[in-house]
């Protein structure tokens, strides 16, 4: 995927179309504040990856390799992501809005500042979840907050 600075935006949204679209309004802010919270501390930003992303966007958090599942080719949400037709959706528009009110501080932060996140059904076979308490559990998936 080509970068335009103008698709951090877009990029969040098709993450969360990816990551939490079947969640409730505040499971898919959640999902989109462990994003954010990711984006405001530099450890998350892509290291020079090759990619043509800057590592200063949200595009970088949600793009850089072993971040968010929904963007591997592998995985079923991909072809998705990357249909312009996608785009068009009235979810699409939504999620959107969702990733609006997380960017501009209208809705406050019900993972308490988590930066990872796994369904509930995975969290105790997942490698790095397995053993920690979550944060917070909201909807299908468990909030984490991890110390690199």
């Amino acid at each position: 995927m080509s970068y335009n600075p103008l698709d951090d935006l877009d990029v969040m949204a098709l993450t969360l179309l990816g990551e939490a679209r079947g969640e409730s309004i505040i499971g898919q802010h959640a999902v989109a504040h462990v994003i954010f919270n990711r984006y405001k501390n530099p450890r998350w930003w892509s290291r020079d990856a090759g990619d043509n992303v800057p590592d200063d966007t949200i595009a970088a958090v949600c793009l850089d390799p072993f971040q968010f599942s929904c963007w591997y080719r592998n995985d079923p949400n991909y072809p998705k992501l990357i249909a312009e037709s996608t785009k068009q959706l009235p979810l699409f528009a939504q999620l959107k809005e969702v990733c609006r009110q997380v960017l501009t501080g209208v809705v406050p932060d019900p993972t308490k500042g988590c930066d990872h996140y796994c369904t509930t059904k995975i969290a105790k076979f997942t490698r790095w979840a397995k053993g920690r308490k979550p944060v917070v559990v909201i909807g299908n998936h468990s909030f984490f907050k991890i110390e690199l």
